[in-house]
């Protein structure tokens, strides 16, 4: 996650009439700096120098530094922090939402105040009240705060090392806060039952967030659900889905064309196998899927080896049909290779005990207890 925090530490008393104005770092490079009129989670409004007003979108925002009024607390223990102070720092943030009444400072410093504030307790190692402060944040600076849904970020990566337990109770508020937030939880919570094997309950989360077309998750779930249908062997309804993918494909991603290229052919050829036009047909769309290339992440690393499985067989398949041993021997050399492949890249997955298995079946490998050596 890219953090927004304010740094409105000792080090800006320097900067003489510098520090009377907001500055606002920019994603794409450059910074704008004035007088921040509005700032939430939606959209960041500047008053520059000149009557120039600039109107910015939140996520277009690196980073905020509020100037001018900044409470003396906040400074002091911004300064400790930087100086590895915690326990100094953490004796001054009260005292900073204090100066934000009494001293009548901008509201706007009070969210700023709860994150710091909860950046040193985690940093003291009290995940718990970390955790309970950016709940804080939230409670008290509004449903629209800027750092609200940076907060639920935050609030994830201080639960994970915890286990799921921590986890869950973040995701069981961040479900109810709107798109994207909420579908983020969703996405997050149907991950958690996908990888204990849990797939119905997995699939009835993607299936829901799926139907919701434009949502910022609607794809990822959608590639989520077609995982799962794969695992639950819905053979029929996966078929459908694939299809539907597949027939528009300019408005998926790789991932999802991957996906579904490479569940339909593994559907379609035991019913063609017979049919070498039809095999070729597979293959091509196996070598589509394959083209995308491996992703990086595990699970859409099942979607390639799926592809190269799938593509060995029908290479195999085909091989069997060619007149001319040159031939022969090109086809059965590139379903090797593929099964190699995955052999290598997925040890110890099911996708690399298949690979082994057809191995042994085209006569590459021998069984592990067989007394000849295997063929390498």
């Amino acid at each position: 996650m890219k953090t927004i925090v304010m740094t409105a530490a000792a080090a800006l008393l320097a900067a003489g009439a510098a520090l009377a104005q907001d500055v606002i770092k920019l994603r794409a490079g450059g910074e704008v700096k004035g007088k921040i009129t509005v700032l939430n989670n939606k959209n960041v409004n500047v008053a520059e120098a000149g009557g120039k007003a600039t109107a910015l979108k939140a996520e277009e925002v690196a980073s905020v530094t509020l100037g001018g009024d900044t409470p003396p607390s906040l400074q002091k223990a911004d300064a400790a922090m930087a100086e590895g102070r915690v326990e100094r720092a953490l004796n001054l943030y009260p005292a900073a939402i204090e100066e934000i009444a009494k001293e009548k400072k901008r509201e706007l410093h009070k969210q700023f105040v709860y994150w710091n504030w909860a950046a040193a307790l985690q940093q003291k190692g009290s995940p718990a009240e970390a955790l309970e402060m950016l709940r804080k944040l939230r409670a008290e600076c509004g449903a629209d705060c800027f750092l609200r849904p940076l907060s639920f970020d935050r609030s994830l990566e201080i639960a994970r090392p915890k286990g799921d337990e921590m986890v869950e109770s973040v995701l069981t508020e961040m479900k109810g806060e709107p798109d994207p937030v909420g579908s983020k939880a969703q996405m997050e919570i149907a991950r958690m039952k996908f990888s204990k094997g849990d797939y119905e309950a997995a699939s009835a989360i993607y299936s829901k967030l799926s139907a919701v077309a434009g949502t910022t998750y609607a794809n990822d779930a959608r590639l989520g659900y077609l995982r799962c249908l794969r695992l639950l062997k819905k053979q029929d309804e996966l078929e459908g889905q694939c299809k539907q993918i597949l027939a528009d494909r300019t408005s998926n991603g790789p991932s999802l064309l991957q996906a579904a290229g490479a569940a339909l052919a593994a559907i379609q050829l035991p019913k063609v196998e017979k049919d070498m036009a039809k095999t070729r047909e597979l293959l091509m769309s196996c070598i589509q899927s394959i083209a995308l290339g491996p992703p990086s992440g595990k699970e859409e690393g099942e979607d390639y080896a799926l592809a190269l499985l799938t593509a060995a067989k029908c290479y195999n398949i085909l091989s069997k049909t060619m007149t001319k041993q040159e031939a022969k021997d090109e086809y059965r050399n590139r379903a090797i290779g593929y099964l190699k492949e995955v052999k290598g890249a997925y040890p110890k997955t099911a996708m690399g005990e298949q690979a082994q298995k057809d191995l042994i079946a085209i006569g590459e490998e021998k069984p592990k207890d067989s007394k000849d050596a295997p063929n390498k």
